[in-house]
């Protein structure tokens, strides 16, 4: 997954559009709560099939999130 696609997907539970997304904001700070970060991995789930994403509260930014997606990503590859 491109980083362009993720802010596309993150995009349809945040409150700004993805071009507007910037990769440091925060995850809460874009709109994104526990139940939208819920329906976000469920939404992953239909775009790069099952992923191993361990949110953790160290998780704080969108990179740190892209990040989690693409290691989850790449243990489900392994």
């Amino acid at each position: 997954m491109t980083e362009e696609q993720f802010k596309e997907a993150i995009a349809e539970f945040a409150d700004k559009p993805a071009h507007e997304l910037t990769m440091t904001e925060a995850i809460d700070a874009v709109g994104i709560d526990s139940i939208s970060m819920f329906e976000f991995l469920m939404k992953l789930e239909d775009i790069i099939g099952e992923h191993d994403v361990d949110v953790t509260p160290q998780i704080v930014t969108l990179q740190d999130l892209y990040d989690a997606v693409a290691d989850g990503a790449d243990s489900n590859a392994a």
